[in-house]
């Protein structure tokens, strides 16, 4: 019905199936920051806007980019480029045309970070976008939001036409000659086009296919011109940085792990709801005490989304939220969104789940990852029928070659949970699995 739905609004399910309009409860969202970056209310005005904006309009275009690479800022979507070096090189870039992209197609089971930040911190995001376009040179900007996400593309549309009003976008911004304008493309449900090279390439028409790389968009990106492709917390952070500070920023965490982040626990928390946390935090500490502790029995998570890793309870001790933390475990903490797996739930019709997704959502463009996926839902097809068990030896073969092959981090990253799986919870798949082929 156009509506998003969230929290306790499964418990009316029957109501909005006959289409009574209910008071909706949205997803319960707090700061834990030592310094809030992404959920304080400095921006929350378009007076302050005006005035920030006039600000960094006469900053010089090097001291920005310097507070970012300062601040140690990285990509906040999964892959942890950092920002401040992508602005760099995407400034450097000889082209009289330049584009900045927000990447809000937030398709992620269980993250709901990016419709926060679009629906109640609007203008952070949209600052973000505007001060990059100043930094590399660009008059163009596009938001990329997913369809199912009629709120936030409302409220986006509403401070869009807001900041057009006040001389804030369009021509000679405050009386500068800086121009700089803003578009929302709509996605369409792909979860590939969360990928960059498949979401300009879906931007501009053509089929969501992911482009080999190099070039990267900061060289050749939306119609072969140069182009910032940036997450929405990337961007939000950018503005939280620039107004409290990269020293402040980046004192929080480690180097390769700096300042604040938004992590979305899911409803078999007894707290779920989106928070901002320091990087740096024991995981710990953040399931227990910010998510008070667990609804029901819970034997392992899946955290950074269907490509991050399924982390088992006993590991949860020892991680810290940490980007390579995760990574040296074996982990991804990608998007930090965290989907519970029940005590009761089935190892081997959670790995189905996977091999299923991918093989649906894949672009088809490589090979592993258009065979791939579909040989390993066809194994566990089988196991599900009890009409064949699962070689081993092929399966693993089969996980490497899509880690080693594919183009992209959709099947390329998706041996990652069942690799983890097979680890942790192999006593639970003996019945299914034979060693030999």
């Amino acid at each position: 019905d156009g509506e998003n739905y969230a929290g306790k609004d499964i418990e009316k399910i029957d109501q909005i199936l006959k289409g009574e309009n209910i008071k909706q409860e949205k997803f319960h969202s707090k700061s834990y920051a030592t310094t809030s970056f992404l959920m304080d209310d400095k921006l929350s005005t378009i007076d302050q806007v005006k005035e920030n904006l006039s600000k960094f309009l006469s900053t010089d275009k090097k001291d920005i980019i310097k507070s970012l690479l300062d601040s140690n800022l990285t990509g906040r979507g999964g892959a942890g480029f950092p920002t401040g070096m992508k602005w760099d090189f995407c400034s450097k870039a000889n082209s009289e045309k330049k584009y900045v992209v927000c990447n809000a197609d937030e398709g992620d089971s269980g993250a709901f970070s990016d419709r926060y930040l679009l629906e109640d911190q609007p203008l952070k995001v949209l600052f973000g976008m505007i001060i990059c376009g100043y930094v590399i040179g660009s008059d163009e900007g596009v938001l990329y939001i997913r369809g199912e996400y009629p709120k936030s593309i409302e409220a986006i549309n509403g401070c869009i036409n807001e900041l057009k009003s006040n001389n804030l976008l369009g021509e000679n911004i405050l009386g500068s000659n800086f121009n700089f304008d803003l578009n929302i493309c709509i996605g369409q449900g792909a979860y590939i086009c969360g990928e960059e090279t498949a979401l300009i390439a879906s931007i501009e028409g053509r089929r969501a296919e992911v482009d080999v790389r190099p070039p990267f968009p900061v060289t050749e990106g939306l119609y072969k011109k140069p182009t910032v492709v940036n997450n929405v917390e990337t961007l939000a952070a950018a503005t939280g940085i620039l107004l409290n500070g990269s020293e402040k920023f980046s004192s929080i965490g480690n180097k390769k792990s700096a300042g604040t982040k938004l992590v979305c626990l899911d409803s078999f928390f007894n707290n779920p709801g989106v928070y901002e946390i320091d990087m740096g935090t024991p995981m710990k500490k953040v399931f227990e005490e910010i998510g008070g502790g667990y609804k029901e029995e819970i034997k392992a998570f899946q955290i950074g989304g269907p490509l991050g890793g399924v982390v088992p309870l006993s590991k949860i001790d020892e991680l810290n939220l940490d980007f390579q933390e995760f990574t040296s475990a074996g982990f991804m903490l990608g998007h930090a969104s965290v989907v519970s797996i029940p005590k009761d739930f089935s190892m081997a019709e959670y790995i189905h789940h996977l091999f299923e997704f991918s093989a649906e959502e894949s672009c088809g463009k490589c090979f592993p990852g258009r065979l791939g996926s579909y040989r390993g839902k066809e194994m566990f097809d089988q196991a599900k029928k009890k009409t064949a068990k699962i070689p081993l030896k092929l399966l693993n073969e089969l996980l490497v070659t899509m880690q080693k092959g594919c183009l992209c981090a959709l099947c390329g990253a998706i041996p990652t949970p069942i690799m983890n799986i097979l680890k942790y919870f192999g006593d639970e798949l003996k019945d299914d699995i034979v060693k030999d082929n």
